[in-house]
């Protein structure tokens, strides 16, 4: 499996830097033994700590989270791990959580694969993105180069010229934009795995370990599934105070389509069995929907427009990957 170049994690963590407005003080890693390498970067984990902890300890003193929800959760510890692009995170119960690095620039090249798709063509706004999930899937030589080359080559292809694209990466509401749905993606993940803990799945994992492999992987996805809701619920709980807009659904796509990698590379799936990947967009989208239709607001005709659009191209995405039902 390749891995990102190391100079493109350099890249990411001078330009997550300027996003950063937390210091971070290191904390204490829950347990060594989850990473095959730890990374300490400041900038990259300033990031993790500002979405993973200050974000989920504001919602907790709002209100968003119930007590429950947030004793459960309060002394969960992260830890940014290099596991040998295992593209996945996941909960350690009692513990904390474990963030895979190329997961998290992965999701970086994502947010700038969309947003500048969408800066260049409306009709061909998900080109630069379906090319760059196509070369990580597929593998290709491409990848040598970078994900931040795979975008740009695309880009050109499309017509824009070098220059109107380094102006493009330059402009400060292109730059917003990236930040936003980036940070939203790590939102989305970090509350999905908060949400494993709170509705108590490491004590349902536990009960099933004399089941079946089928009846296990059935209970495993399904419990994938509610932490999906949880999550969904919790957004676009937060999100209501501003413009009730669906912007979980993009956290959950972007996510989705680092599955399919894993989906795709059966040396890379583990025992923390997924749903598949057209499932769990379906429900997302059936979930999101529902939502829309309860807000009573002038734009709600147009977000439940972009579900739709987006959903159906990431539909189409995963069918050409042929991931099964």
């Amino acid at each position: 499996m390749k891995v990102f170049p190391s100079f493109f994690f350099g890249y990411v963590a001078l330009f997550l830097s300027l996003y950063s407005n937390s210091s971070f003080s290191t904390q204490a890693v829950f347990e060594t033994w989850a990473c095959e390498k730890t990374i300490d970067e400041p900038s990259v984990n300033a990031i993790v700590e500002e979405v993973f902890n200050v974000k989920a300890e504001k919602l907790a003193n709002d209100g968003k989270l119930s007590n429950t929800f947030w004793m459960k959760n309060k002394e969960l510890k992260f830890a940014i791990c290099d596991n040998s692009a295992s593209y996945d995170t996941f909960v350690v119960y009692g513990k904390g959580v474990v963030f895979d690095y190329q997961m998290i620039a992965f999701l970086f090249a994502q947010s700038r694969a969309l947003i500048v798709g969408r800066y260049i063509s409306r009709p061909q706004q998900f080109d630069v993105h379906m090319d760059l999930v196509r070369q990580f899937v597929n593998q290709g030589s491409s990848l040598e180069a970078g994900p931040l080359a795979i975008i740009k080559r695309k880009a050109l292809e499309l017509g824009i010229s070098k220059d109107a694209y380094e102006n493009m990466l330059a402009d400060t509401n292109f730059k917003r934009r990236e930040q936003t749905i980036f940070l939203q993606a790590l939102y989305f993940l970090s509350m999905h795995e908060r949400c494993h803990v709170a509705l108590d799945h490491g004590t349902q994992l536990n009960d099933i370990k004399n089941m079946s492999g089928a009846d296990k992987r059935g209970v495993k996805q399904q419990l994938e599934l509610d932490a999906d809701q949880c999550a969904i619920e919790i957004i676009n709980v937060d999100e209501a105070k501003f413009k009730s807009s669906p912007i979980s659904f993009f956290g959950l796509l972007m996510t989705v389509a680092t599955q399919s990698i894993i989906s795709n590379h059966p040396s890379l799936v583990t025992d923390r069995s997924h749903p598949s990947t057209r499932k769990r967009l379906a429900i997302a989208r059936d979930l999101t929907l529902e939502y829309i239709s309860k807000l009573g607001v002038s734009d709600g005709q147009n977000y439940e427009a972009a579900i739709k659009g987006t959903a159906t191209y990431f539909d189409s995405l995963l069918t050409s990957f042929e991931i099964s039902l």
